[in-house]
């Protein structure tokens, strides 16, 4: 077995079948804190964020039960651990500590399952856990975007469906790793379930497109394009990511360009949206003053946007917004907010190694398969959180997720190093 495909080691059939429980539960658990299924059903956030909590128990249980894949995730990536111990000890110079208090245990016990599930499954195994989770996510979508009105449309965004989540972007977000990961995984088998993951991409794709989420479906166009592309380049999948990687800066640096310039205005009402990203523009000028304010550390874990802020009526007011904003729509710039220029450091640090654990598996291991489509997720995190905000995203499928598959990476490219040595030493 290689790396990719290495999973638990040999054990009784009586504790394969207990693991396969485990990760069904898992796999149920986390359709559940991982949407905003709770929501949505009960239409009550009280009811919803009570329930989402109580259901953190049986996460941190199944995630101390697999103790020792918790803490060999968790040394794999170094950065990330660090980066979420360092969310919660934010508590400590908080404007808000209750408040941050409360929202940074989800964050450590969600991204602890993250870590915990890297370790215990093979790469392949981890991508089709989230083909397999995607694809229930869009059946629940469309159930109840037939079934409840207010999964057909939440003001102020009329009627543009939103299914199981809170906001159009995040059905967009769904649909368009369902499309990804059950295109894949549909490559994976053949007969009955190859025909059914192939319905959900097809599924994911038409909620994509009925969720009107522009960002995700330009970041879905890419991941889609390059995918066909590696596939035309066999044998060629480090130039192409490499390509890919330089295609993708001297893209977002040409769109900043348009932005600021006078180009702007007539481009983007061909499709029919303003230049200002769905005011998301003036609220990075508006944040950007204050993350200056709390440069090294931030203002504490989701305290910046605590309803009692004395900032918050000054943002609404000053850029004529029309509305309050209870986040600032871009990865980078919320965690600043969070952890300040600490946690900016620790994160790119976690990207460093999870790119080098990439590049390093496509060196090393022939089947590049699933590594070339752990770097299209990577890339597609990366895209998404320019115009949306998902790192260190307490109870939230895409952190989790993200936390999963670059971990895995980084065990892939730590087996192999080992393995390296090993038959090195072996040899002299």
């Amino acid at each position: 077995m290689t790396p990719v495909t290495r999973s638990f080691p040999y054990q009784s059939h009586a504790g394969s079948s207990f693991n396969h429980l485990v990760l069904a539960f898992c796999l149920c658990v986390l359709v559940v804190i991982g949407t905003h299924f709770l929501a949505i059903v009960f239409w009550q956030k009280g009811i919803a964020n009570k329930i989402g909590v109580l259901l953190l128990v049986p996460v941190l249980t199944v995630t101390l039960l697999y103790f020792r894949h918790l803490i060999r995730g968790a040394v794999s990536s170094p950065e990330i651990t660090l980066l979420v111990i360092f969310a919660f000890f934010s508590v400590l110079w908080s404007d808000f500590p209750r408040h941050s208090f409360e929202r940074a245990v989800p964050l450590v016990v969600t991204t602890a399952l993250g870590l915990m599930l890297a370790s215990v499954m093979s790469l392949r195994g981890l991508l089709l856990f989230l083909a397999t989770f995607y694809g229930i996510v869009i059946l629940l979508a469309m159930a109840a975007i037939i079934a409840l009105p207010q999964a057909r449309g939440i003001p102020p965004w009329g009627n543009t469906w939103n299914g199981i989540f809170l906001h159009k972007n995040g059905l967009g977000t769904a649909g368009m790793f369902a499309l990804l990961t059950c295109s894949y995984a549909s490559g994976q088998f053949t007969g009955k379930l190859k025909t059914v993951f192939v319905a959900t991409a097809i599924l994911g794709l038409f909620l994509l497109i009925a969720s009107e989420s522009r960002s995700s479906q330009i970041i879905a166009l890419f991941a889609v394009t390059a995918l066909y592309v590696s596939k035309i380049m066999p044998r060629m999948e480090t130039i192409w990511a490499i390509g890919y990687i330089l295609f993708s800066m001297i893209f977002v640096g040409m769109v900043a360009f348009v932005l600021a310039s006078t180009l702007a205005e007539p481009l983007f009402s061909l499709i029919g949206r303003k230049p200002t990203l769905s005011a998301r523009i003036p609220i990075w000028e508006l944040v950007w003053p204050n993350i200056m304010d709390r440069f090294w550390v931030g203002y504490g874990y989701a305290a910046h946007w605590y309803e009692n802020a004395s900032h918050l009526s000054m943002y609404s007011s000053k850029a004529n917004l029309g509305f309050l904003p209870h986040y600032s729509h871009n990865g980078l710039l919320e965690t600043f907010l969070n952890v300040g220029f600490v946690g900016i450091s620790l994160l790119l640090l976690g990207l460093f190694r999870f790119f080098f654990s990439m590049f390093y598996g496509l060196r090393f291991i022939p089947d590049r398969e699933p590594i070339v489509f752990v770097f299209i997720l990577g890339m597609v995190f990366i895209f998404s959180n320019i115009t949306e905000s998902m790192v260190m995203e307490r109870m939230s499928a895409s952190w989790i997720f993200f936390v999963a598959y670059t971990t895995k990476m980084n065990l892939v490219a730590k087996a192999l190093r080992a393995s390296a040595r090993a038959n090195y030493a072996a040899a002299h």
